[in-house]
């Protein structure tokens, strides 16, 4: 079973922090809104294990409501599970760049080491396109904040490893 099809991502950076902290033998399930995100848990993997990764900046789908918080890593990293199927939501701070300064600013990262912007509107117009996923100063930046054991990206990496691992029984 390709567990990778099983996770699915809300942006492109979302998709991008994912692909650079579990890079995937093929592929993640990549959707373009929150809203996708869950209508793709509930539809094409009615039956199935899911996980899911959302930004917390938009108002989330009715849909949503069905899911209990799981583990509160801290106010920037959430994990909540579907009461009666092992569908799994992960939700970053507010949206990912905010998720990625707050980081960067945890780990004593300079952002512009990697030659991005550390104010958030100046970020949000480089993650925001398509072209995102293939910005090797994110990928650089991404792995540098996985390396920190303090950071949410060690932490939301471990939990797509546990996933993989045990996608039908996740356990934290």
């Amino acid at each position: 079973m390709n567990l990778e099809e099983h996770i699915i991502t809300e942006c492109f950076v979302d998709t991008l922090i994912v692909k650079t902290l579990m890079p995937p033998a093929r592929r993640y399930n990549h959707q373009k809104s929150c809203n996708n995100v869950l209508k793709t848990m509930r539809v094409e993997f009615a039956d199935k294990a899911a996980f899911g990764i959302i930004d917390d900046d938009k108002a989330v789908p009715k849909y949503f409501n069905e899911f209990s918080l799981l583990k509160r890593h801290n106010e920037q990293l959430s994990i909540y599970k579907l009461n009666n199927k092992p569908h799994y939501i992960v939700k970053l701070s507010k949206a990912a760049e905010d998720f990625i300064l707050k980081n960067a600013q945890k780990c004593n990262i300079a952002l512009y080491e990697y030659g991005l912007p550390s104010v958030l509107e100046e970020l949000i117009k480089i993650t925001k396109r398509a072209i995102t996923m293939h910005n090797s100063n994110l990928k650089r930046l991404f792995i540098s904040l996985k390396q920190y054991e303090n950071s949410d990206f060690y932490k939301l990496a471990q939990w797509i490893e546990l996933f993989k691992a045990n996608p039908y029984n996740l356990i934290l």
